[in-house]
């Protein structure tokens, strides 16, 4: 927060003064930029009558505090408990139910068996209820296949599918089970009440609104909240850049926001040499603000032998961190406890020991080996070659007696904790861990893209630090072309200049002729560039596809893309961009058919197809019958590509290869990929 004594900042003024001009408002404000300080002089610049929604019971307290009395102070779960909640009290005060008792009650009776893998009895019930929970983290009405978790060993969408086929009935059974206030066999909890209470469409009786940690908000509540347009003024308040909970459903709401959009840049947590290294990895992810160092704070990038903490990637990074540390004889406290690994090295114990066990994350595997097998070679199982390389070089004992040697923070002479686990914390000196590996090409060369799950991860992490900051594993930064800090540019436009957003509009097949291939949008722009296009085109479709409607999940495999649409001029052959439209994996995948037939997801696109647009089964085959000859059909010319609609954007656009050195590349390229011209009918994308 500002120093003591001073009055606020220009930032602050602009942000009170929006505010009480009753503008919708997004705050952007980065790490530790006095959002607090904020929030309190918008509070109390008016005597209008508001809701203050926290992210969790404790903050929310402490602005019932800090907060004059027309302004309520709440969270999401309390505003849903007052409406709906309350009835069902006698089944939140019930005696726990495990899973697998709340299994046997909806039907589940016998294990089954998915692609090899034994889905026992436990695990269909552990499914169902986070089936369930998952849903009631959504903005959904009714529960889907996308709601049942991706499962280790049955991530291919054969196997998800499958699975959904097994666990929808009884997650049905146990949605209606939970909404009988009086008794039940499924454990009602909080999530319950609020997805009840979201469904209802709530209208909340307040004047203004102010959504705290907007990046991080769940769908459900998002949806209340943007509910009360019109009805209310909104002010989204957080930091884009710090949204590091999309794994667990949460999503940045703020940067699809119809508002106006302000920053706060001042940090009074450090100077200027940390503010740098802020600043590197808010260009990576094209922050809408950069940060300014505090002049009064001296801060110093450098070595630090006994840091206050030390920040890690992973709990695995964590684990071998805490080794270190009681090796050398520090008294060492973890973030949020031992529990996550000590439940792993049991899981561990049990599969060396032939016996399944009921962890989240490896209840389908039977024995160690197995285990050993999947993370050394499966791609969906390379994040877990971690865990298994600590349990097979120390041992689980060793793992198990390190958790049981952590002391308590108060006592402890170091701090140890995952990026995620510190985000709102801060220590005067902080070591970032080795476990931020340098990202790497498919061959192992570098440099490469740097995911923005990654940069926003490493940005909570250096924004921890007071006084110094040792990079560690985060050093290699300096020396990434991508790590050089810019100021922010000029936003893209919502709408391109000549776009027309209603052009390609639903889900259809939509083949690229061969002659085409690989000289596109993305092909001619700068890589940077194309971020900033593709979120341009999340933010101005609310993160959500603009054919289906459903948003990001990365649990079962469903991302967001940014699909070009075409037009293409029979009589000039020219092929012109004329529209960036967002699309979930299933609608690209479908988009794409050809694509999908070489990657033997046919009959996963085809079915997606028929759901979306709710044609028959012939008249969707005869429609991807009539692309595909239309498509060969365009095949035989060579196209002229027009990206005009990209001009005044502030994008660079390279000039594009003509039409015959087009044909000349995509033959090139064919011929690397697929061998013989022949063979790629299938693959037309």
């Amino acid at each position: 927060m500002a120093p003591s004594g001073s009055g606020p900042t220009d930032e602050q003024q602009a942000a009170v003064v929006a505010f009480t001009r009753g503008d919708d408002l997004v705050l952007q404000a980065g790490a530790g930029t006095g959002k607090t300080t904020t929030l309190r002089l918008l509070a109390g610049s008016t005597d209008r009558r508001g809701l203050y929604i926290a992210f969790n019971r404790a903050v929310a307290e402490e602005a019932r505090r800090r907060f004059p009395r027309n302004i309520a102070c709440r969270t999401a779960h309390s505003l849903a408990y007052q409406a709906v909640g309350r009835r069902f009290k006698a089944r939140l005060n019930a005696p726990r139910v495990p899973s697998w008792k709340t299994g046997m009650a909806l039907g589940v009776q016998y294990p089954v068996m998915i692609g090899g893998r034994r889905v026992s009895e436990r695990a269909q019930s552990y499914l169902t209820v986070r089936t369930v929970q998952r849903f009631c983290y959504s903005a959904d009405d009714v529960i889907g296949p996308h709601h049942v978790p991706r499962t280790r060993g049955l991530e291919t969408p054969e196997g998800h599918g499958r699975l959904a086929d097994v666990i929808l009935p009884f997650a049905h059974k146990a949605w209606a089970d939970v909404q009988n206030p009086d008794a039940g066999d499924v454990r009602f909890d909080h999530d319950h009440y609020l997805k009840m209470w979201a469904l209802a469409k709530p209208q909340l009786d307040y004047e203004f609104l102010l959504l705290d940690e907007a990046q991080d908000t769940n769908p459900v509540v998002d949806q209340v909240f943007n509910a009360q347009r019109g009805a209310a003024q909104l002010v989204m308040v957080g930091d884009s850049a710090q949204a590091i909970y999309g794994w667990r459903g949460a999503q940045d709401v703020m940067s699809g926001f119809d508002g106006m959009q302000l920053g706060l840049t001042q940090s009074f947590r450090f100077g200027p040499a940390v503010a740098e290294e802020a600043n590197r990895w808010l260009t990576v992810v094209d922050a809408p603000i950069r940060l300014t160092g505090n002049d009064q704070i001296s801060t110093e990038i450098g070595e630090v032998e006994h840091p206050d903490a030390v920040l890690c990637r992973t709990n695995v990074g964590a684990m071998l961190e805490v080794m270190d540390q009681l090796a050398v004889g520090k008294k060492v406290a973890l973030v949020g406890g031992g529990d996550t690994l000590r439940s792993l090295a049991l899981a561990a114990r049990d599969l060396q020991a032939g016996r399944n066990t009921n962890h989240p994350e490896l209840f389908l595997f039977s024995t160690w080996t197995e285990l050993q097998d999947y993370a050394a070679n499966d791609p969906s199982g390379h994040d877990l070659a971690p865990l298994v390389e600590l349990i097979d070089d120390h041992g689980i004992d060793v793992i198990l007696d390190s958790v049981s040697r952590l002391s308590g923070e108060s006592d402890a002479q170091v701090t140890v904790s995952t990026a995620h686990k510190a985000k709102g914390r801060e220590w005067d000196t902080v070591r970032i861990a080795d476990d931020f590996p340098e990202p790497e090409n498919e061959d192992g060369s570098r440099p490469a893209s740097i995911a923005d799950t990654d940069a926003r991860l490493a940005y909570v992490a250096v924004t921890r630090a007071r006084r110094v900051l040792d990079l560690g594993g985060l050093e290699w930064i300096r020396r990434h072309p991508d790590g050089v800090p810019q100021p922010v540019r000029p936003p893209i436009p919502e709408v391109l200049p000549g776009e027309d957003r209603s052009f390609g509009s639903g889900l259809f097949v939509d083949l690229v002729p061969s002659s085409c291939w690989f000289t596109n949008v993305r092909s001619c722009v700068d890589r940077r560039d194309w971020q900033r296009l593709r979120r341009m085109v999340n933010a101005r479709a609310n993160h959500q596809c603009e054919v289906c409607g459903r948003g990001k999940d990365r649990s079962v495999g469903r991302l967001l893309e940014a699909h070009e649409r075409w037009s293409y001029d029979d009589h000039t052959r020219v092929q012109s961009l004329r529209r960036i439209i967002l699309l979930c994996t299933d609608c690209h995948l479908t988009t794409h058919y050809g694509f999908a037939q070489i990657n033997g997801l046919e009959s996963e696109a085809l079915h997606h197809l028929i759901h979306v647009t709710g044609m028959a089964a012939g008249q969707a085959r005869r429609h991807v019958a009539e692309a595909f000859r239309l498509w060969e059909k365009r095949s035989r010319h060579t196209w002229t590509l027009d990206l005009s609609i990209l001009t005044e954007t502030g994008v660079a656009v390279m000039k594009p290869p003509d039409a015959d050195q087009r044909a000349q590349v995509a033959l090139e390229e064919i011929e690397s990929n697929y061998g013989a011209t022949g063979s790629v009918r299938g693959s037309a994308r």
